[in-house]
C-alpha cells in the first residue's frame, strides 16, 4: 500500500498510513510527511510495530538536531541519549510503585504543556512511539494554540502580542510536590527562562499562544495579575472546540509541533498495566526572546 495522508475527524490532526519507519524513508515520502506536519501540527503515523530506538532517532533527525534526554527519563540499559523513556516499567520488568519519584515526575505530563518550553531554546517537535499501551486510559490530548490565538479579539491580541513570560519546570513540578523530585544540583541546572507569550511559526507564519504549566508569570507585571492572565489564556486554549484526543494503539508514532499545540497525557491504571513510550525531541532553532526583558 502506498503512502496516504488524511485528516482525522475534521480536526487539526492528520493520519499517515503506508510507510515503514523502521527502514530509511526516501526523500519524496519524507517531503510529503514534513509538509503534512506543517499543515496539521499533529500527525499519527500508524503501523510502526517494528520501530526500534535507533530507527526512531534516524527518522526524527530528518527534522533537525535532537535534544538529549534529561536524567529523569532514563532507565539505563544502554538507552540512546536522544531517547526519553516514558514508562512505568522498571528494568526488571516490574511496575513502578505509584509513589516512586519517576512516577511522580512523569505525572507532571498530565498538565497542559509544550515540551522543553523551560529551556532557553525550546523544542520544535516531539515524536512519541507507543511500544506497549494499556487497554484503558493513557490517551494524549492536544490543543490547537493557533486556533485559540485566532479566536481572540483584536484588542486582546494587541494587549498580549509583545508579552514575555517566565517558564520553569521547577515551577510546574512544584505544583505537584516537585520539591521532593529535584535536588539543589537539578535546580541549578534548570534555571527559569524567558519565552514570548505569542509565537509565530517560521514555516507557516501562523501565530499561536505559547503557554502551559511551565509558564510561571508575565515579566514586568505583578505576579498575581500575570498568573491570572496566563490561566485565562490557558483555559481559553484548552476549550473542547480546540482539543483533539488520541487513543493509542501499539505501533502508533505520534508527532506534534510544540510551536503550534499544547498537549497532556491522560491518566491510566499505572499500578495494573505497563505503558512503554519512547520520545525523541527535535531541538529548536533559537530562543524566542532575543533581548531579555528586565
Amino acid at each position: 500500500m502506498g503512502l496516504t495522508i488524511t485528516s482525522i475527524d475534521h480536526s487539526f490532526a492528520g493520519r499517515v498510513d503506508g510507510v515503514d519507519l523502521s527502514r530509511p524513508v526516501d526523500d519524496d515520502v519524507f517531503a510529503r510527511i514534513r509538509d503534512a506536519f506543517h499543515r496539521h501540527a499533529v500527525l499519527v503515523i500508524t503501523g510502526q510495530d517494528a520501530l526500534e530506538d535507533a530507527a526512531q532517532v534516524a527518522f526524527s533527525q530528518r527534522f533537525g538536531p535532537l535534544e538529549r534526554s534529561i536524567r529523569f527519563d532514563k532507565s539505563g540499559g544502554g538507552q540512546l541519549p536522544e531517547i526519553s523513556n516514558l514508562t512505568n516499567v522498571d528494568e526488571d520488568g516490574s511496575l513502578y510503585p505509584l509513589d516512586d519519584s519517576r512516577a511522580r515526575y512523569h505525572a507532571g505530563n498530565e498538565m497542559w504543556h509544550t515540551d522543553s518550553s523551560f529551556k532557553p531554546v525550546p523544542a520544535n517537535a516531539s515524536l512519541l512511539s507507543g511500544r506497549v499501551v494499556p487497554p484503558e486510559g493513557g490517551d494524549t490530548e492536544f490543543a490547537d494554540a493557533r486556533a485559540a490565538y485566532d479566536a481572540l479579539s483584536a484588542a486582546r491580541k494587541a494587549e498580549i502580542d509583545d508579552l514575555v513570560v517566565e517558564h520553569s519546570i521547577i515551577y510546574s513540578r512544584s505544583l505537584m510536590g516537585g520539591d521532593v523530585i529535584f535536588n539543589e544540583a537539578d535546580r541549578a541546572a534548570l534555571p527559569p527562562v524567558h519565552q514570548t507569550l505569542v509565537r509565530t511559526h517560521p514555516e507557516t507564519g501562523r501565530k499561536a499562544l505559547y503557554t502551559g504549566s511551565h509558564a510561571s508569570h508575565v515579566i514586568g507585571w505583578p505576579g498575581e495579575k500575570g498568573r491570572a492572565v496566563l490561566k485565562e489564556l490557558l483555559d481559553h486554549t484548552v476549550q473542547a472546540r480546540f482539543v483533539w484526543r488520541h487513543r493509542w494503539s501499539a505501533g502508533d508514532l505520534v508527532m506534534w509541533d510544540n510551536r503550534s499545540v499544547l498537549h497532556r497525557a491522560r491518566p491510566y491504571p499505572a499500578d495494573r498495566y505497563p505503558r512503554i513510550m519512547r520520545r525523541t525531541t527535535v531541538a529548536g532553532d533559537g530562543p524566542t526572546v532575543i533581548t531579555e526583558a528586565a
